[in-house]
């Protein structure tokens, strides 16, 4: 699978291109590249820069989708209707969880017949604290429905 992706993107097949897209394929989640690099090492020696430059590359060409998860991390997934997945994460102890199903898909189609894009991808992810760290006492930001650029649902 992995070689066939990377001929598509018109990318050199490389063992290293080739881990990285198997430890995503295998994890069905999105990871950190510090996760992704913990199990790629396992299969193939490579330094930690490496694995972000290779995350970079295999980002540029649209193979992988890189989320911010609001956490001070970015979080990679394949780029692909199979693994694209809409994840929650908790801001105190970084759990993640995968949100089934792709709420954006009728936004997606109105946006390409208003402005005439080509859609190649989004990405969405939500963040809290999730219970297990609202039992411990984690302070929850206030809820509310200001957006960053002035407007209010």
């Amino acid at each position: 699978m992995a070689s066939e992706l990377l001929k598509a993107a018109g990318l050199r097949c490389t063992h290293r291109r080739e881990v990285i897209l198997q430890v995503l394929a295998q994890a069905g989640t999105p990871m950190t590249a510090d996760e992704i690099h913990a199990l790629a090492v396992k299969k193939d020696k490579m330094g930690l820069s490496t694995t972000y430059r290779v995350l970079a590359q295999l980002t540029e060409c649209g193979l992988l989708l890189k989320n911010d998860g609001g956490d001070g991390r970015f979080y990679y997934q394949l780029n692909s209707p199979q693994s694209h997945k809409h994840t929650l994460h908790c801001t105190v102890c970084g759990d993640v969880v995968p949100i089934d199903g792709c709420p954006l898909g009728e936004l997606e189609k109105r946006l390409c017949e208003e402005t005439g894009y080509v859609i190649t991808g989004h990405s969405l992810a939500f963040t809290g604290v999730c219970p297990r760290c609202r039992k411990k006492g984690a302070p929850c930001a206030p809820h509310h429905h200001d957006h960053p650029h002035g407007h209010k649902e």
